[in-house]
C-alpha cells in the first residue's frame, strides 16, 4: 500500500515533532471558516430557515452506523446546517449528526488514537494540508463519495463537503466609497477607526501586502516584516474585535467607519442599510475540508455525510443560506445572478479576488498565527 493510499502526504521537511509544535502554536487561535456567520441573527439576508436538501444517495452502501460526530463551530451556522443539510441526511441514512465543540489540539491528538471521539472536523484547507505534510494520517474518502472539483487535485481524496470564504473590506456609507485595501490605509481621505480582527488572523497580512503594492503573484509566501511594517502605519487607528459579531457592532454604533471581516458579515451589514462592501482584492480561501481521522468510529455514515454535503444541491443551499462558496463547480448553475453576486468564489468574484495558495499558506500557518498574535499584543 502506498503512502497516498494510507492517507498521508509526507514532506521530508516536516516531522512528527513539527506537527505537535504546529498544534501547540495554533491552540487557542480562532481559525476562520465556520465562524463566518456564527452567533448572528441573520444569514444571507434572511432568518434561519430553508427547506432540507434531497441529494442523490444511489451510490451509497447500506449505512449501519447510527450517528456521525462532527466537530464544528455551533451557533446559527450549525443550526442552519442542521436545517438544510443534516436533517435530510438523517432521513436518508438513518444516522444522526451529533455536534461536538471545535478544538484543533483535541483533533490532532485524535489522529493517533485507536478510538477517536469524532468522525470529522470543520477545517480550513491549509490546516488540513499542514497536518498531512507533517505526516498525519487521515481517512481517505471512499470511492463512492463525490469529489469536489474546486479542491486542489492532490487533496480531493481527503477534502470534501466544505466551502470557500473571503475576507473583505466593508464600510459605512458616511465615510464615502473606498475601492480597495489601499483606502483602508488612507485615514486622511477616509477618517475613522478600522474594525480589525484580534484573533481571527486569516487574510490580515496578505491584504497589507496588496495595499503596499506587492503584485498578487508575489504575495505568497508572506513577507512578514513588510506586512507588519504596513500594518504599523495604521495600528493606532485599528479597533480590534474578538468576534465577528463584535466587529459588526463597532460599525453599527459608529465606533468604526471601515471593517475587515468575512463576506457574510458585511452582507449582513449591507442588508440592514447604511453599509456596503467590495469583493475587489478580497482574500479568497478557495476550499476547506471535513477531514476524518484514519480510525474514525463511524466510517460508513461519515463518508455518506461528506458525499451528501458535496452534492451540488447541498453546496448551492449552503451558498444561498450561509454565503459560503461551493467547492463543486456545478453548484453555481443553481444560483441566481443575485445570489452569485454575494458568493465569494463565483466566477466573477474569483477574478476580482486574491486567491490563497493553500499549500503555501500551510507552510507558514503556525508562524503566521503566532506572529500576528504577538503583533496585536505588542
Amino acid at each position: 500500500m502506498t503512502q497516498r493510499e494510507e492517507g498521508t502526504l509526507p514532506s521530508a521537511a516536516l516531522t512528527r515533532r513539527s506537527l505537535m509544535q504546529r498544534a501547540g502554536s495554533l491552540a487557542g487561535f480562532a481559525l476562520a471558516p465556520g465562524l463566518l456567520a456564527a452567533c448572528g441573527e441573520e444569514i444571507g439576508g434572511g432568518a434561519l430557515g430553508g427547506d432540507p436538501v434531497d441529494a442523490d444517495t444511489s451510490r451509497w452502501p447500506k449505512i449501519t452506523s447510527e450517528e456521525v460526530v462532527v466537530a464544528g463551530f455551533g451557533g446559527l451556522t450549525y443550526r442552519t446546517r442542521h436545517r438544510i443539510l443534516f436533517d435530510g441526511f438523517t432521513d436518508a441514512s438513518g444516522a444522526t449528526v451529533v455536534d461536538a465543540p471545535w478544538d484543533y489540539g483535541k483533533f490532532v491528538a485524535m489522529l493517533d488514537s485507536a478510538n477517536p471521539e469524532w468522525d470529522m472536523i470543520d477545517f480550513d484547507g491549509f490546516s488540513m494540508v499542514g497536518l498531512l505534510d507533517a505526516g498525519s494520517k487521515f481517512a481517505k474518502l471512499e470511492p463512492w463519495v463525490r469529489r469536489c472539483d474546486l479542491v486542489d487535485e492532490a487533496y480531493r481524496d481527503y477534502a470534501g463537503g466544505s466551502y470557500a470564504y473571503s475576507v473583505v473590506l466593508g464600510w459605512s456609507d458616511e465615510v464615502g466609497r473606498p475601492f480597495g485595501w489601499k483606502d483602508l490605509f488612507d485615514t486622511r481621505r477616509f477618517p475613522g477607526k478600522r474594525a480589525f480582527p484580534r484573533v481571527i488572523y486569516a487574510g490580515t497580512l496578505e491584504l497589507a501586502l496588496l495595499a503596499d503594492g506587492v503584485p498578487r503573484d508575489q504575495v505568497q509566501p508572506v513577507d512578514f516584516e513588510r506586512a507588519f511594517r504596513k500594518l504599523d502605519t495604521i495600528k493606532d487607528d485599528l479597533l480590534f474585535y474578538d468576534s465577528y459579531a463584535q466587529g459588526q457592532q463597532f460599525m453599527i454604533q459608529n465606533s468604526a467607519s471601515m471593517i475587515v471581516t468575512a463576506n457574510s458579515r458585511t452582507e449582513q451589514l449591507k442588508h440592514q442599510g447604511g453599509f456596503d462592501y467590495t469583493f475587489e482584492d478580497a482574500i479568497l480561501y478557495p476550499w476547506g475540508a471535513f477531514p476524518m481521522p484514519a480510525k474514525l468510529p463511524h466510517r460508513d455514515a461519515a463518508n455518506a455525510l461528506i458525499d451528501w454535503m458535496s452534492a451540488p444541491v447541498s453546496q448551492a443551499a449552503v451558498a444561498r443560506r450561509l454565503l459560503l462558496g461551493p467547492t463543486v463547480s456545478t453548484a453555481f448553475k443553481s444560483l441566481s445572478d443575485e445570489e452569485l453576486a454575494k458568493t465569494p468564489n463565483s466566477p466573477a468574484n474569483r477574478k476580482r479576488a486574491f486567491v490563497i495558495d493553500t499549500a503555501k499558506a500551510a507552510e507558514q500557518d503556525a508562524d503566521y498565527a503566532k506572529r500576528y498574535s504577538d503583533w496585536v499584543a505588542a
